[in-house]
């Protein structure tokens, strides 16, 4: 009888080795739980990068990288060098792609980064509320985004700044402002 019990977890670690190890490092339908930690589900492949498990769906195609966690239930997937996929993993809903980076400003509005270093923003579905063409959205103290308030958001255009609104895209303070000055604009911002 031990040696029937021994048998049986020799065949289930075998089993288990192939489905984590092997079934899902190829192209596939769709990725699955495995590990879960934080309520995100990651693995780790052979190459030691951490993929994201959930019910992605890949079209048969290989599936992104998982990056990481950018803002609650959004993770950030690497689908090639030139796109990024905004992902909310516990719904399964894919927010955006073709984005090189996501920087929320609240639970509605994402700062996205275009493959030409342009920054524009979109709303929580996908719609463009400013277009990419600034070289900067918001300002950042110790890593941390800054420089906005429940409407606007400071901008830098060529070597200048100024403010706009990220609901509509609309200029609120002309760019006319050096880097100097920016303890004026974070004022405005403040009282505004």
């Amino acid at each position: 009888i031990s040696s029937i019990f021994l048998v049986l977890i020799v065949i289930l670690i075998m089993v288990m080795d192939y489905k984590i190890n092997y079934q899902y490092s190829s192209p596939s339908e769709k990725l699955y739980f495995y590990e879960c930690d934080n309520s995100l589900c990651t693995s780790t492949t052979k190459e030691n990068n951490k993929t994201i498990y959930s019910t992605y769906d890949c079209w048969y195609s290989t599936c992104p990288e998982y990056k990481k966690i950018i803002y609650d239930d959004y993770a950030l997937l690497k689908e090639n060098e030139k796109s990024y996929v905004l992902y909310n993993y516990k719904t399964g809903a894919t927010i955006t792609r073709g984005y090189l980076n996501y920087e929320f400003i609240n639970n509605d509005y994402i700062i996205v980064k275009k493959n030409n270093n342009k920054y524009g923003i979109i709303d929580i579905n996908d719609n463009v509320t400013v277009s990419p063409s600034y070289d900067e959205i918001g300002y950042y103290e110790n890593k941390l985004l800054t420089g906005y308030n429940t409407n606007s958001i400071i901008a830098k255009k060529g070597k200048k700044y100024g403010i706009i609104s990220y609901k509509d895209g609309k200029v609120i303070e002309s760019f006319t402002y050096d880097e100097d000055e920016i303890e004026k604009l974070l004022e405005k911002i403040a009282v505004s």
